[in-house]
């Protein structure tokens, strides 16, 4: 299945793979320094920022690729007919709740510049620079979410089901 956003999300897991590089050489590093008697000043402060960025920008890359945690108990004992709709509708409440916590983030982010908010620890960093990172994390995920809304109401099957069908031996949850 090809993504017009593709690219996007591929840019997201690049995203966070470096994050999660930058969290391996700081902690590494200042293990490597303490133990010649220096100190990274600001390494873990550092560290929990690049965790934030890896954790939201990896939402809408591992939502495309059907690796959230899905419980369903109730939707996989459905008849295939039934299935179909209501997929489509907890797909329209993910996205109003991925929209509004969006809009919210974005508040957060608007007001720790508006307020010059600084991190309290050793680097006075500007908040919402590490802040940023949820906000477009929390938007990719959007995205996804409106592209398989748009695929639901052409009568294709979402993103997560199409590659939970293709590596699955169970007989596909819908028809095109």
């Amino acid at each position: 299945m090809t993504s017009p956003f593709a690219l996007l999300y591929r840019l997201a897991e690049m995203l966070a793979a470096i994050s999660m590089i930058l969290i391996l050489l700081l902690v590494g590093g200042g293990i490597v320094l303490r133990t010649a008697g220096f100190q990274l000043a600001g390494s873990d402060d550092l560290a929990a920022y690049c965790l934030v960025a890896i954790f939201f920008l990896a939402l809408g890359p591992t939502y495309r690729h059907a690796e959230h945690i899905r419980v369903g108990l109730v939707i996989d004992r459905l008849p295939s007919a039934a299935r179909k709709p209501l997929e489509c509708l907890l797909t329209v409440l993910a996205a109003l709740c991925t929209a509004w916590a969006t809009w919210w983030l974005g508040r957060l982010v608007y007001d720790s510049h508006r307020f010059g908010d600084v991190a309290q620890g050793l680097l006075p960093v500007p908040l919402w620079i590490p802040q940023l990172s949820m906000v477009v994390g929390a938007a990719i995920l959007l995205v996804a979410l409106l592209e398989d809304l748009v695929r639901c109401a052409r009568g294709l099957k979402p993103s997560y089901l199409e590659v939970s069908d293709q590596t699955a031996d169970d007989q596909p949850l819908f028809e095109r």
